[in-house]
């Protein structure tokens, strides 16, 4: 298996997300996410409130998705030291769209009067290996 330099490090992540700016349809996007089987539940609120079909939504979720793939395939690869620069960035990548899932509005357009608190957590569901 080849370790990679520091500059590989930025160029896989760099070459990641220019593959993150050629998005799919939102269709193709929504059905890849279905099979990533990422889940959305209420912590506070309600969820029939809310659009979760919104294209900005759907498209971040997509990208966490995606970054997710990213960090499963290529962190193993790296030298211990690399993994180091490799988390440094990857949190940076995942905090931003952390926040940019925090600016979204979700309201479906007929509620957009009512302002209502929502609080969900979105997961993937990972199955157990021994399940098969």
């Amino acid at each position: 298996m080849k370790k990679h330099t520091d500059s590989d490090v930025l160029e896989i992540i760099n070459n990641f997300q220019q593959s993150l700016s050629k998005k799919p349809s939102a269709t193709k996007m929504f059905q890849e996410i279905k099979m990533m089987k990422f889940k959305v539940r209420p912590i506070q609120g309600n969820l029939s409130e809310v659009n979760l079909n919104n294209f900005e939504f759907v498209s971040i979720l997509w990208s966490l998705g995606k970054l997710d793939e990213f960090f499963q395939k290529e962190y193993y690869r790296l030298t211990e030291k690399k993994q180091n620069l490799f988390i440094k960035i990857f949190n940076e990548i995942y905090e931003k769209f952390q926040q940019d899932l925090n600016r979204i509005n979700l309201q479906r357009e007929r509620n957009s009067r009512k302002v209502h608190s929502l609080e969900v957590e979105i997961f993937k569901e990972i199955k157990d290996k021994l399940e098969n």
